[in-house]
């Protein structure tokens, strides 16, 4: 809940606090008040957010985006949001509203009102990552861990084995299409399987059209699992501990002895090598990813040596666009790609991956050890080699976190690609409700009112079970961009 504060004037400028940001709701967030200056800024990612807005003579910031007036966002920005491209990284979908992201600041001093980029301030000096990561489970004993059987809740389980705690770890049951393998079992712990049905999950009925900004599922639906899993408890969740332990192969410089190169397991966006003069390149060229990176993009949308603008997976191109959504489209992503490029460039690295990570997922309302600021500058102290090596003609990676599951006996981790669950929760969807979210395009779309899409060729994705499961994480962004709209008007 939002507590009035009242007003402060400085140098003209009236300062409107509908909240109080400190370390304990906000953390990584720091206000700093003076008789001559109020600053406000993000040191550090953090599930919380925070949106200001420059008025005349004044600057308002609040937590919660109803406090300002809401407004349709631009036609490029919808088709971005549908096709998983973020916006900016301070956008907010209302204009004139802004996010304040890491690394940026606030301030109201006497010559006015500025935002700026903060004063770097670094990460603290970091202990290993176990210790780190032990420090945040500490602080939160008691509390279950969510289960998926990957890699990161695994390590999360193994952690808190190591520090003397036995949580609960809640594993969703996502039906039959979701049990390709079994949950591997925690030596020491018990695990509690809860039932969900997972098209609820991505069920766009619920979407009432007063949301301040579009709701989309990448992000709601991490919400409602997580709330059910833990009957709106709270929740320990290893997200984004995977994107902070990670390297590339060329960053294990693995190019210095080229018959380890040349018998590498081909684990690169272009295909197979052919030959030794080609894995080189390839290397050179940054392109090469580990076994099981789920990454689709094209090579030249990668910048070298830094995090990836948010871009969920399942973000194909999404068949039906007219000429002027293709236009549109283009424009905003041309515009936003080059802006996270900047924002990214301008952190460190891991919590560059963080913010990503944030940005495309989510937080599913849990608790986040990847979030905590002594668990980033574990992440970052690693060196390239601690994470990743070559053996036996395989690229392995986030070895800190395979070392300790394998170290408590935790054998067979799930290792499928990020967003897998979403991408068949939303194909289950889309078939199960194909009839009825055809006629509801056909009857009316907001979007073909714009002139930003063909109603008929998105009817004819949505007919055809091959192009629906290639294109389901795009189409049912569309379904709710459309639900949002119809109900706003």
């Amino acid at each position: 809940m939002n507590v009035v504060l009242g007003t402060a004037r400085i140098a003209g400028h009236e300062v409107l606090c509908r909240c109080e940001p400190d370390g304990a709701d906000w953390p990584g967030v720091r206000l700093e008040r003076s008789p001559t200056e109020v600053t406000l800024r993000r040191d550090h990612p953090g599930t919380r957010p925070l949106y200001y807005r420059i008025e005349p003579g004044a600057v308002r910031w609040s937590d919660d985006l109803r406090e300002f007036t809401p407004a349709t966002p631009d036609p490029g920005h919808l088709l971005a949001l549908v096709h998983g491209t973020s916006p900016a990284p301070d956008a907010t979908g209302v204009p004139g509203v802004h996010r304040l992201v890491v690394g940026a600041e606030v301030r109201v001093d006497e010559s006015g009102v500025a935002v700026r980029r903060a004063t770097d301030r670094g990460l603290p000096p970091g202990d290993d990552l176990g210790t780190a990561v032990t420090r945040v489970l500490n602080d939160a004993a008691g509390c279950p861990i969510a289960y998926s059987g990957g890699l990161a809740s695994a390590f999360l389980a193994a952690a808190a084995l190591s520090a003397g705690h036995r949580p609960t770890l809640l594993h969703a049951d996502l039906g039959p299409g979701t049990r390709h393998l079994p949950t591997p079992s925690v030596p020491g712990l018990t695990t509690t399987t809860v039932p969900i049905e997972i098209t609820d999950l991505v069920d766009h009925r619920g979407i009432t059209g007063a949301e301040p900004v579009v709701p989309l599922p990448d992000v709601v639906a991490p919400m409602r699992l997580m709330d059910q899993l833990a009957a709106g408890g709270a929740v320990i969740s290893g997200a984004l501990l995977e994107d902070l332990v990670s390297v590339r192969l060329p960053d294990v410089d693995a190019g210095v002895r080229g018959i380890r190169l040349l018998g590498l397991e081909p684990f690169h966006v272009t295909g197979v090598l052919r030959d030794l003069a080609q894995a080189r390149a390839l290397v050179e060229q940054q392109v090469v990813y580990p076994s099981g990176a789920g990454d689709s993009e094209a090579p030249a949308e990668r910048p070298p040596g830094s995090a990836p603008p948010p871009r969920p997976p399942g973000s194909g191109p999404l068949p039906g666009l007219t000429r002027a959504g293709e236009e549109a489209y283009a424009a905003a992503r041309l515009a936003t790609t080059a802006v996270w490029n900047e924002h990214l460039d301008s952190l460190d690295p891991v919590v560059g991956r963080a913010v990503a990570g944030l940005e495309e997922r989510g937080h599913g309302g849990a608790l986040l050890p990847a979030l905590n600021p002594g668990v980033l500058a574990a992440a970052a102290a690693l060196r390239s080699g601690q994470i990743g090596r070559i053996r036996a003609g395989r690229f392995h990676n986030h070895l800190p976190l395979l070392t300790a599951v394998t170290a408590h006996g935790i054998a067979g981790v799930r290792r499928t690609p990020a967003g897998y669950w979403l991408r068949l929760a939303a194909a289950h969807h889309l078939r199960a409700h194909r009839t009825e979210i055809a006629a509801d395009l056909t009857r009316s779309s907001a979007l073909a009112d714009l002139g930003l899409i063909d109603p008929a060729r998105i009817v004819e994705v949505l007919a055809d079970g091959r192009d629906l499961a290639g294109h389901a994480l795009p189409l049912l962004r569309l379904v709710w961009v459309e639900r949002w709209l119809r109900r706003r008007s």
